[in-house]
């Protein structure tokens, strides 16, 4: 976990501390570790090359594309970070998005993302293929993932004065607390790193009932995703849709600089 105490005492709001620590939440920050795909075992949790999914799937598609492996998420190894219990304690999330276009999320770009959700036995699993390898192909690069808990704010701590130094500090700051060393933000649940407005207000999800799912930061150098201008993608979906799993119900957006 984060050292938020030594953070806020160089950017000068150690006076704010215990209002900040009450707004905080805890995320689950990915762990990139490079692996080859057949090194990985089947159901594990990876981001990109190819999803291990039930023979009779069908590979997602849109616009007569099939839409490119974000990475699958098995629930069981998250589950000792779930501290919140938000996330279902078995089963794979398997996420998927029109890398090629890029699509904003608006609602003209409906199908530009899914999110699956396999809940049975191991032996059901075979790793899929790409239905087929077009010009406009493009593979997301493997990488076997971890897990570890982290702390995330949000862009504007609900009831929180600032003055204007202040408020330039917290932003600082909390960028700093997320994104240390500029490294990518790859995290499930807490507040989304918001680039622009809110995400949550961009969804019309009240803070109470709002799930950030997933958000995929730009990350050239590993995965070679960059989203718009040094953008984030973000999956997002409310307690009760979570709780009946029923992932049709989660909302995309992309934000960027």
């Amino acid at each position: 976990m984060q050292d938020l105490h030594t953070l806020l005492q160089k950017y000068d709001l150690l006076h704010k501390e215990s209002a900040i620590l009450n707004a905080a939440k805890t995320s689950i920050k990915i762990i990139k570790h490079n692996m080859e795909d057949n090194q990985i075992p089947l159901g594990s949790s990876k981001i990109g090359g190819l999803p291990d999914m039930p023979e009779d799937w069908a590979f997602p598609s849109y616009k007569n594309r099939s839409l490119s492996f974000l990475g699958q998420f098995n629930l069981m190894e998250l589950n000792p970070y779930n501290t919140e219990s938000h996330l279902p304690t078995n089963g794979i999330l398997y996420l998927f998005y029109d890398v090629v276009a890029q699509p904003w999320g608006f609602e003209e770009d409906e199908g530009c993302f899914r999110v699956l959700y396999f809940d049975g036995e191991e032996k059901e699993l075979k790793r899929n293929e790409y239905p087929e390898v077009t010009e406009d192909y493009f593979p997301i690069p493997v990488f076997q993932i971890t897990y570890a808990n982290i702390l995330t704010l949000p862009k504007y701590p609900e009831g929180m004065e600032f003055s204007e130094d202040e408020q330039d500090n917290y932003f600082v700051m909390r960028q700093e607390l997320i994104q240390p060393n500029n490294d990518p933000a790859h995290y499930l649940l807490g507040y989304p790193f918001s680039i622009q407005n809110d995400v949550f207000d961009e969804f019309d999800l009240k803070p109470e009932e709002a799930i950030l799912l997933l958000q995929i930061d730009s990350d050239e150098e590993d995965l070679k995703l960059f989203w718009g201008d040094s953008g984030i993608i973000y999956f997002c979906i409310d307690k009760t849709s979570l709780t009946n799993l029923q992932f049709d119900k989660v909302q995309f957006t992309l934000q960027c600089y």
